[in-house]
């Protein structure tokens, strides 16, 4: 498995500050889409740049934590511990499991290791990529809005 180097958030206010409206720091995220986008706009006329002076740490952080990194804050210091068992439910003699949710999935491997790549949470649950990156976006977001 390759290893994937943490980004830096002050590299990457570097490269807005200095190539913003060029989308340097969105090429630096691996957000290529959005890169060519301020390339060819300026930055979308310069209001996606300036929108991004107040989110480029969260996407930094989310970039790091999709990735299997711990740079910058993202859940460093907060314990989550999450018992999941699928309850079962006898109908006529067969026992019928009701699903567990994405989110519940992902916490209930944190107990075996704190921090986890996105290829190894799809590796180790039932969850698609698309299914297991939503829910780590919705765990995260629920964290950093639990954290203020």
């Amino acid at each position: 498995m390759a290893v994937v180097p943490i980004k830096s958030k002050g590299v990457a206010y570097l490269l807005w500050f200095f190539l913003g409206l060029f989308g340097a720091h969105r090429f630096y995220l691996e957000k290529i889409g959005t890169g060519f986008l301020f390339l060819f706009t300026g930055g979308v006329l310069g209001v996606g740049w300036l929108i991004d002076l107040f989110t480029l740490g969260g996407q930094v952080d989310l970039y790091n934590a999709l990735h299997g990194n711990s740079g910058g804050n993202v859940n460093q210091n907060q314990n989550v511990v999450v018992n999941v068992t699928a309850p079962t439910v006898p109908i006529n003699g067969s026992a019928i499991t009701q699903k567990v949710s994405a989110e519940k999935e992902i916490l209930a491997l944190t107990d075996k290791s704190p921090v986890l790549s996105l290829r190894q949470i799809i590796a180790q649950t039932s969850l698609e990529s698309d299914e297991a990156e939503f829910a780590i976006k919705k765990l995260l977001q629920k964290a950093w809005l639990s954290n203020r």
